[in-house]
């Protein structure tokens, strides 16, 4: 008997610490099946979808259109109870959480302000803690409770993007779901249009047109119909496509809901996305071709599962959706379908080529190297596991690795990884480097090619098994450049650089690590930086180049101007721009009239915004405040603004 009571208590056990597990079926329909209202006066309209690709990560909501415009009326979409409201400069930036009767949540994200009673408490906790910017409160112990339709909040920008509603439901834990999933709806008659075809080769001795990297093709349509011609190929090559939705009466793009590969006749792939874990939303550089994501090119989705996506999104054939196919002609076809059941198809012709590659010694040119028409190493094809590098690069090289047997293609050498231990390459832009294998999940020390440092890379930092190289070149004590490459592979976790500190450097005062954005919007980002005796220490969460910089320049200020909001608040708003380390809007202050306010950051604008709950203006104002960069750098102030 007393072992059928532990039984017991082990199971309950269990069902306490995974509610899911105590959660039947037919309480998830219970969720899906409630009469939800929509959230917003603003607009029946979309600016994206559920599960569309971001900077890191899967959309988790709808994004309802505002026209550019804030202040509209949010409505809570069910009865609940507040649950959490928080304010940040990023991100959500201000926030509400909806905990409904039956365990659910509901989000109301980039909002202007919040209803009377919810900014009346947010204001009072902000202003007793100093006048803070910031708060993050779980209220749901104060029982506030809406009902549905009730106004909650108003529409606007803040935290990232431009003005729009964030419309976010998660299940009881806190997984994000569809809400078209629901009773809500849109009205959408147009089907996704397929817009290019992407073929990756998957070995170092696949090949796609005669070359060993990613070949992509625009695609020619009819009625909801493309055709992407023949395309040869030989050897194991995955598919991805660049398609797009839309919606009735507006022109903003979405993501297809779902997607289907075919390969003569027979089902290889099917992605659709009705819910995730935030767990594992990150992996969508693997749903998506990274190196195409990272420089802008298109958010190609896969059509085969990646080595190391874990996600549970896809149904395939044995072979995960790659596809490698006896020689001759194949018919493969690609359905792209949107929420509505609206679809287009796709179809491409696969001529595969018998393969006549094999692993050749090269003999490798050593002397001197040119610059001439050699490109960046950033512009190299780094895969996981091979390295493609165009012939007359090549020949400028010296290349020296464990085993010189590599592939030649038409136009690129190709440079197996996979069993190499390290990989040695003089190039013109960056010097002598050596390339070492990283293991997924085992923790590497990577040594400098001059010896000047390392990284500390953690067990996962990365997706997969992948070859890196790091090299340090200094200038003065206080200046140098580290240069960790390739930056063609996205990161799980991030990692430490450790530099060899010079014994000149006493003085690190305003000095920092910093990372260039080759991608994006070339400029540099703050790397998290501390001196020891010994080393230089920074914590990177991407790969590329680093510099050692002193910020010694105070943020620049513009003119203040007065405004009235949408939900009838006057603040002041002052422009305020870091030229390197960025603001540091946690010690920021700002008072007028003597009254101090809330100086709300809006780094999407560059903004500082005067916020008082009592705030009105007066004939003459006098404007009083500092604004800090992240090295401690200021800017004191003393204005006077006439109404």
């Amino acid at each position: 008997m007393k072992a059928q009571y532990l039984f017991l208590f082990i199971i309950w056990s269990l069902v306490l610490a995974h509610p899911t597990l105590a959660q039947p079926q037919s309480y998830q329909n219970e969720i899906f099946s409630a009469d939800y209202l929509w959230p917003t006066e603003a607009s029946p309209y979309l600016t994206s979808t559920f599960a569309e690709t971001r900077s890191q990560h899967f959309h988790a909501a709808l994004d309802i259109k505002t026209w550019g415009r804030r202040g509209y009326e949010v409505y809570a979409t069910r009865d609940g109870v507040i649950e959490r409201v928080a304010i940040g400069p990023r991100g959500y930036g201000k926030v509400i959480y909806l905990r409904h009767n039956d365990g659910s949540y509901s989000l109301y994200a980039h909002l202007l302000s919040f209803n009377d009673q919810l900014q009346q408490l947010a204001d009072s906790v902000r202003i007793a803690e100093g006048y803070k910017f910031e708060i993050d409160r779980s209220w749901g112990w104060r029982g506030i409770k809406v009902q549905q339709g009730d106004v909650i909040g108003y529409s606007g920008a803040s935290g990232i993007g431009p003005p729009h509603l964030h419309f976010e439901l998660r299940t009881p834990s806190h997984k994000p779901f569809n809400p078209l999933l629901t009773n809500l709806k849109v009205n959408d008659t147009i089907a996704p249009q397929i817009q290019a075809i992407a073929v990756e080769p998957l070995t170092p001795l696949s090949s796609v047109e005669d070359e060993n990297r990613i070949y992509t093709k625009q695609t020619w349509s009819g009625n909801n119909t493309y055709e992407a011609g023949t395309i040869k190929v030989t050897g194991p090559v995955g598919l991805a496509v660049d398609v797009f939705d839309q919606s009735n009466h507006v022109n903003n793009a979405y993501a297809a809901y779902e997607l289907s590969l075919t390969v003569n006749g027979e089902q290889y792939f099917r992605s659709r996305v009705d819910s995730f874990s935030y767990r594992e939303t990150d992996q969508m550089f693997l749903d998506r071709v990274y190196p195409f994501l990272q420089q802008d090119k298109g958010g190609y989705q896969r059509l085969f599962i990646a080595d190391g996506n874990t996600l549970p999104f896809y149904k395939t054939n044995k072979s995960k959706g790659k596809i490698d196919l006896p020689p001759g002609k194949h018919e493969v076809t690609i359905k792209a379908t949107d929420f509505f059941g609206n679809s287009s198809y796709a179809t491409i012709t696969l001529d595969v080529q018998k393969s006549k590659r094999n692993r050749k010694e090269l003999s490798l040119k050593e002397g001197k190297i040119t610059s001439h028409n050699i490109s960046s190493i950033y512009q190299w094809d780094w895969f996981n596991d091979w390295l493609s590098i165009h012939r007359d690069t090549f020949s400028h090289l010296t290349v020296a690795a464990d085993s010189n047997h590599f592939i030649t293609h038409s136009s690129t050498i190709t440079i197996p990884l996979e069993d190499s231990g390290s990989l040695f390459i003089n190039t013109p832009n960056l010097g002598p480097l050596t390339f070492y294998r990283v293991i997924s999940n085992e923790e590497k020390v990577l040594p400098a090619t001059n010896q000047q440092g390392f990284a500390l890379f953690p067990k996962d930092t990365f997706y997969d098994t992948v070859s890196i190289g790091m090299r340090v070149k200094k200038y003065r004590s206080d200046s140098l450049t580290v240069d960790i490459v390739p930056e063609t592979y996205p990161l799980r976790e991030s990692y430490k650089v450790y530099i060899d500190r010079d014994s000149m450097l006493t003085d690190t005062t305003n000095l920092s690590l910093y990372k260039y954005d080759r991608f994006g919007k070339q400029d540099w980002e703050l790397i998290p930086t501390k001196f020891t005796k010994e080393f230089i220490i920074g914590q990177a969460s991407s790969t590329g180049t680093f510099n050692l910089q002193r910020d010694t320049t105070a943020p620049r200020l513009s003119t203040p101007h007065l405004r009235q909001r949408p939900d009838k608040k006057w603040v002041i708003i002052i422009k305020a721009k870091d030229n390197l380390s960025g603001i540091d809007y946690t010690k920021t202050h700002i008072s007028v009239n003597g009254v101090p306010g809330i100086a709300e950051y809006e780094p999407e604008d560059d903004r500082f915004v005067y916020y008082h709950p009592d705030f009105e203006p007066s004939e003459i104002m006098n404007i009083q405040g500092t604004v800090f960069d992240k090295m401690g750098n200021k800017k004191s102030f003393s204005l006077e603004l006439q109404q």
